[in-house]
């Protein structure tokens, strides 16, 4: 399986009269893009902004970030199950626009699962803009109105299909030009792989990637179109996850579509493969809400490393929250178990209003630990002039525009579940 990513370099993007990429600037019309997304009948409206790097703009209550992607060739599927009909993704060309994210807005979690009401947030200047690659990219920003009548579930639903439909619109345009680069993504066969280096190690990589506890939409189209709150540890090629296979679930907290798009760790993987390593493939599992399920998908996954695969190590990522944390150390636990070397990369869990980190199990055998920061770490943001987004007024009065306090949870990017993070955390 043989992944081609032909990267179009985008420096700026601006409305204009058509959509087209001239001289690496993408010009959008603004107006063909509403009317796409309003076919959409669960959706009464849709609004396009869009905000650049170093532009004093604060982007309020972002949902998902998604890179502009479309298959090139009539046999390519676009997110399929999600947008396009089912087919094999992680094959082929596909053409990438880089610099650019679509960014969708969703202010229906107003005193819901958000205690800060004005949401995850990107600033496009300044030192939240530092901590985030969203705060380096030009930003197309897809704020919908739900139609009337219209469930919430199906608004969510429509708003996850509009973030998807702009990533391929926009991409579209680049897919007739010269990439200003290629990155290819292949394994070799394990026949192949076994003539040559006996020696290296054979490393996977477990994805946590959904937490039953925090509920979602029961039509979450995460994987290959499908909600996946009853899966049972799954081997994935990790050019599926590369390729639009998965897409970030609804509360998927620090796990944007963006970043599966680009999944350090897979590329890191990739880069090391044949070199120290055989990347042997991809175990997605997600984080159940009783001890039995967690335990079973530990089991399987462990199985599927030692036995399938045939792994001598396992690196494994978490989603939000602190279940999670104890499901992916269980499986963690059963690899070792089975002689399986594990290393756990992971947020540092621990209450807002204390000053203790760590973390919320003690297993002797999972004693390799990659902290990626701390989410209630305080930050500095300076007054912005623009805001994308429904603003709500500050608890203590204010402006959300203001110079304000904000933790690095509620930063979009700024913590990442999948290696994106530039922060760990240290005890002194």
């Amino acid at each position: 399986m043989r992944l081609e990513l032909n990267i179009v370099s985008i420096k700026d993007v601006n409305f204009g009269a058509n959509t087209a990429i001239k001289d690496g600037v993408l010009q959008i019309n603004q107006r063909e893009l509403q009317e796409l997304l309003e076919e959409d009948k669960r959706l009464g409206r849709v609004e396009i902004e869009l905000a650049h790097p170093g532009e004093k703009c604060r982007i309020l209550q972002t949902s998902d970030v998604i890179e502009p992607r479309a298959k090139i060739g009539e046999s390519g599927k676009n997110f399929p199950g999600a947008l396009d009909q089912h087919g094999t993704v992680g094959m082929g060309p596909t053409c990438v626009l880089r610099g650019v994210s679509v960014v969708t807005i969703d202010d229906s979690e107003r005193g819901d699962f958000y205690r800060d009401m004005n949401g995850e947030i990107i600033d496009m200047s300044g030192p939240g803009a530092e901590l985030t690659i969203y705060g380096k990219t030009h930003n197309v920003a897809v704020l919908p109105f739900p139609a009337d009548g219209v469930s919430l579930s199906d608004y969510r639903l429509a708003l996850k299909v509009a973030g998807l439909k702009t990533a391929v619109y926009l991409a579209e345009a680049g897919k007739s030009l010269k990439p200003d680069a290629i990155e290819v993504y292949e394994i070799p066969p394990l026949m192949d792989i076994e003539k040559q280096r006996k020696d290296l190690p054979r490393v996977a990589y477990v994805f946590q990637l959904f937490a039953a506890q925090f509920g979602g939409i029961t039509e979450d189209p995460v994987l290959y179109g499908g909600n996946v709150d009853k899966i049972v540890p799954t081997i994935l090629h990790p050019n599926e996850v590369l390729d639009g296979a998965l897409i970030s679930p609804y509360r998927g907290k620090g796990i944007e579509t963006y970043m599966i798009q680009n999944h350090p760790i897979i590329k890191k993987l990739y880069q090391r493969n044949g070199k120290d390593l055989h990347f042997a493939g991809v175990i997605i599992t997600i984080a159940h809400n009783n001890e039995h399920e967690n335990r079973r998908a530990a089991t399987i996954s462990a199985n599927l490393a030692k036995w399938v695969l045939r792994t001598d190590g396992v690196i494994l990522t978490k989603v939000f929250g602190g279940a999670p944390e104890m499901a992916i150390a269980q499986t963690a636990q059963r690899c070792e178990e089975l002689g399986v070397k594990t290393v756990l990369a992971m947020w540092q869990q621990a209450a807002d209003d204390s000053q203790e980190i760590d973390t919320l199990f003690s297993f002797q055998e999972v004693n390799a630990i990659v902290s990626m920061g701390i989410l209630f770490e305080p930050i500095s943001l300076p007054h912005m002039e623009r805001i994308i987004g429904r603003p709500v007024p500050l608890s203590g009065g204010g402006s959300i525009s203001d110079k304000i306090d904000r933790q690095l949870q509620w930063i979009k990017g700024a913590i990442g579940q999948l290696g994106t993070s530039r922060l760990m955390a240290s005890r002194y």
